[in-house]
């Protein structure tokens, strides 16, 4: 590859030499390169290179071996990636791995590391309630929150109402770098669409306050009573205030017509899918009550999605569908990125698709495509290590994650790699 990515100014600045001329000031040196890769950047400017260099917590080149080799200097640590791939670090877009890890053994500790050696860099934790949100922060503060989370506040379960709580606190607030709130929690739906939880009249004035605020929206619909009941919200409230950018949430999205999915990319709405969930066996798969009232072909549109233009994102919903499956808090490929790639491939998505939806398209859903999502000069160093290219895999979920890295920091280490030194 040729071509060298030039240093920000910002990053000109962290070395200044006594006494020198402005033109005489160096940048300074990475502290770690990581050589002689493959690396998939998900940049549409940059898509593939072959080295990348950390400096503290940021990325502050890519590109060829030759060009970023250049910048080290004689305590630079140059680690050999010996062909193996390198990805911006994986996100999932809707789990409860920390919040409700303990249905499948995790202690909260547990759920991080777990999420850490699947590849895992970020998870959006959707319930996190006052509770909750108070573990989180006791386990940032004690160190142990090794990946990034971005909490989504409920302000409903079942039919009990939370009032207005959230609005004493500053929306998409960071109290940390891996601690952050994101949104609020709607639930329109219960039982698979079978149960509802607002009038029109409610619901309407909920969300207007919620995104009058500032808020980010995140709701639970199923079923196409429940879009019907969501996109009519959001109507009144953009029509109320409008906001091009509001970036309201769609979670799960299992049953759509067509009308639903115009609608959807109107108002730019953001579809959180889980690729896990069936869909052409939806009728023995838990979704009777939904196919009768509707049409089979309406069940789990991934592909109409993308092809309609709505922007998607992807997640595992962590533990609930490895219950589902009847799988144990060990298994693996259970909750892997590259478990839940293979199985929207399995939904006629390309490759490049679903590794969108887990990297640069799920850093866009949390409004933080500036800092990660792709592998890219100023963006926290938060990728991983594959022992192969997905791109060109035959199968998916056997690629191993070998190191996960959150902020320049390896927070996973696989033996094999431990040994070779591919560490930082």
């Amino acid at each position: 590859m040729n071509g060298t990515l030039p240093l920000t100014a910002a990053l000109l600045g962290c070395l200044t030499v006594l006494g020198a001329p402005p033109d005489a000031i160096s940048p300074a040196a990475p502290d770690t390169i990581y050589h002689h890769g493959v690396v998939l950047t998900m940049n549409a400017t940059q898509p593939r290179a072959e080295a990348i260099a950390i400096l503290r917590d940021r990325i502050v080149a890519v590109g060829d071996d030759e060009t970023v080799l250049s910048l080290a200097s004689r305590t630079t640590r140059l680690i050999n990636l010996n062909g193996h791939t390198v990805m911006p670090g994986f996100i999932d877009s809707h789990a409860h791995w920390i919040g409700d890890g303990e249905m499948i053994g995790y202690t909260a500790e547990q759920a991080v590391s777990a999420a850490l050696t699947r590849g895992w860099t970020s998870i959006n934790e959707q319930f996190v309630d006052i509770e909750r949100f108070g573990n989180l922060r006791s386990l940032d503060r004690a160190g142990a929150l090794r990946l990034r989370v971005n909490a989504y506040l409920p302000v409903n379960y079942g039919d009990e109402k939370f009032g207005g709580w959230y609005l004493g606190i500053q929306p998409r607030q960071s109290y940390s770098p891996h601690l952050r709130v994101a949104g609020i929690k709607l639930f329109l739906d219960h039982d698979w669409g079978t149960t509802f939880h607002w009038n029109q009249a409610e619901l309407n004035d909920y969300v207007g306050v919620a995104h009058r605020n500032g808020w980010q929206i995140s709701a639970h619909v199923v079923s196409a009573e429940a879009h019907d009941q969501y996109l009519t919200a959001i109507t009144e409230a953009l029509k109320a205030h409008p906001n091009p950018d509001a970036r309201h949430r769609v979670e799960h999205v299992i049953q759509l017509r067509d009308d639903q999915l115009a609608r959807m990319r109107e108002l730019g709405l953001i579809a959180s899918i889980q690729p896990g969930l069936p869909g052409e066996s939806a009728k023995e798969a838990g979704f009777p009550a939904l196919v009768a009232r509707g049409e089979p072909g309406w069940i789990a549109r991934w592909q109409d999605l993308l092809d309609e233009g709505v922007r998607t994102i992807g997640s595992t919903d962590m533990p609930w569908l490895v219950l589902v499956h009847g799988g144990h808090a060990t298994d693996m490929p259970h909750g892997t990125p590259l478990e839940a790639v293979h199985q929207a491939v399995g939904h006629g998505l390309t490759v490049e698709q679903a590794l969108r939806m887990f990297t640069v398209d799920a850093a866009y859903g949390t409004f933080e495509e500036d800092v990660k999502g792709s592998l890219a000069p100023n963006k926290y160093a938060d990728f991983v290590i594959l022992s192969d290219d997905p791109t060109s895999a035959t199968d998916l979920p056997s690629i191993e994650t070998l190191a996960t890295v959150v902020g320049g920091r390896s927070e996973h280490c696989a033996d094999r790699v431990r040994d070779a030194n591919m560490c930082s």
